[in-house]
């Protein structure tokens, strides 16, 4: 992925090869710009998406693949891992030639055909996901 940082290091724009892998790209990104939190926004296109949604009763995530899509909507955030690795977390609404739309988390093995991402640092100490009860997913602790 190649990016563009704002001259004040506040925010970047970012565009990943073709066929890289969406996820990996933008976590890589992250890492290499210093970001520990932010905003981040998707469009353009995928040769393949990779869709999760998490089936609450199975405790882990269904997976739907497609073939080439449109971005409609990329929208996600950055935090922290309990070990200090940033994390994306990333939901995609993605459609067809036919105009229908779905949706879910995107999952490692998004294909990148054009992407082109905007990443928002935030200031301040980041959110850590960790274990919350009741939830099967790391997550931030709500008040």
């Amino acid at each position: 992925m190649k990016t563009y940082p704002s001259d004040d290091g506040k925010a970047a724009f970012g565009a990943l090869a073709r066929g890289e892998d969406v996820v990996e790209g933008l976590n890589q990104a992250v890492a290499e710009l210093g970001i520990r939190a932010a905003t981040v926004q998707l469009i353009g296109g995928l040769d393949e998406a990779v869709l999760g949604y998490f089936d609450e009763e199975l405790a882990d995530y269904v997976v739907a693949r497609t073939g080439h899509v449109e971005i409609a909507a990329g929208l996600g955030n950055v935090s922290m891992r309990e070990d200090g690795v940033p994390f994306l977390h990333l939901h995609l609404t993605v459609s067809g030639r036919d105009g229908s739309c779905t949706g879910g988390h995107a999952m490692e093995g998004c294909r990148a055909y054009v992407v082109e991402a905007y990443v928002r640092r935030l200031d301040g100490e980041p959110p850590v996901r960790q274990p919350v009860p009741g939830i099967p997913l790391k997550t931030w602790p709500g008040a």
